[in-house]
């Protein structure tokens, strides 16, 4: 059992990277004409979009007029409690 936790564990720190990966990317994308770059953020977006739209829509009415998306934040704050709940 403690090393399912642990495979879970590593396997949401690589999630966590690819949301960094999306949010970083999705500052530069549309200012750059590199079709790889462009390519690496619609990738990251197919793996972290489908869970970042359901907080979204909650956010969404806090934060219309901001111009932030919080939702990248949230998501990383509840892969970090679930990883401590996993690994003590």
């Amino acid at each position: 059992m403690p090393y399912l936790a642990l495979l879970l564990s590593r396997l949401l720190e690589i999630y966590t990277l690819i949301i960094f990966v999306n949010v970083f990317l999705s500052w530069i994308v549309f200012s750059t004409q590199n079709e790889t770059v462009r390519r690496i953020y619609y990738f990251t977006g197919q793996l972290v979009d489908p869970v970042l739209q359901p907080i979204r829509n909650v956010l969404q009415p806090m934060s219309r007029n901001i111009g932030i998306d919080f939702s990248p934040i949230v998501l990383i704050f509840l892969i970090l409690l679930l990883k401590r709940m996993l690994v003590p």
